[in-house]
């Protein structure tokens, strides 16, 4: 049934199919634009994950190089500052005995080091460097926490 408008003197028809075309139209338009919106916050969510999980990848990658550096120096030249000090004390504490490591017995394939007792006697030990892999392991974990906590400060 066409609907009649008027206009001045004269009426215009306008056709039922014409307007339920226009009608379509309009609701498709409104559903898209939903879409449309939904996707824009989707997105918005998403990028602020990415952000997130950005910044923690470069906090971890900021962690392991100092941990590194940090590793290396104690190694090479026993701990210098109050960090790698306690870094190394938490270390001993955990195998129950100070350790010195001792630069001058190193040899080729053996990692050398000081066990200094109750008593305060010195005895030097080796070991091979397959052995001083967990320690090395631990005490680089140890220097990850300890920035790890220094970072939060």
């Amino acid at each position: 049934m066409p609907i009649a408008i008027s206009k001045g003197n004269r009426r215009l028809y306008i056709p039922s199919y014409q307007i339920h075309n226009v009608l379509k139209v309009y609701s498709r338009q409104v559903s898209q634009s939903r879409i449309i919106e939904r996707q824009k916050e989707l997105s918005a969510k998403t990028s602020a994950d990415k952000i997130d999980i950005s910044a923690e990848g470069k906090r971890k990658m900021i962690v392991d190089k100092v941990a590194a550096d940090i590793v290396d120096r104690i190694t090479q030249f026993g701990p210098r500052d109050p960090i790698e000090q306690d870094i190394v004390n938490q270390l001993q504490n955990e195998l129950g005995k100070p350790v010195d490591s001792d630069e001058e017995n190193e040899q080729d394939q053996n990692f050398v080091f000081n066990i200094i007792d109750d008593e305060n006697k010195k005895t030097t030990n080796s070991m091979s460097m397959e052995g001083t892999h967990f320690i090395t392991k631990r005490l680089e974990q140890l220097a990850k926490e300890e920035i790890d906590r220094n970072m939060e400060k």
